[in-house]
C-alpha cells in the first residue's frame, strides 16, 4: 500500500491516516515522490477527466500538428 506523507526529521507525516492501530509494527520503504515533468506523457495523462471539451481538442490538434510530414522535404 504506497502512502504519500512529508518527512520531518525522523518522522513521516503522511497525507491519510493508516488503517492499524496504534503499536502496530510495519515494514516501511522510502523513496522521494518523482516529479512530474511539465508537459511530458505523464503530466497530461494526470489530465485526464479534468480538461473542458476545447482544452482536449486543443492538445489534440497541436499534437496533429507535431507529427505532420513536410511534404516538400520529399520532393
Amino acid at each position: 500500500m504506497p502512502y504519500s506523507g512529508t518527512a520531518r526529521g525522523k518522522r513521516i507525516d503522511l497525507d491519510e491516516p493508516l488503517p492499524f492501530s496504534d503499536g502496530t509494527r510495519l515494514r516501511v520503504e522510502v523513496a522521494p515522490e518523482s516529479a512530474v515533468r511539465k508537459g511530458s506523457p505523464r503530466a497530461v495523462l494526470e489530465l485526464a477527466g479534468t480538461l473542458t471539451e476545447q482544452e482536449a481538442e486543443a492538445i489534440l490538434h497541436a499534437a496533429q500538428q507535431c507529427r505532420q510530414i513536410d511534404q516538400s522535404l520529399w520532393s
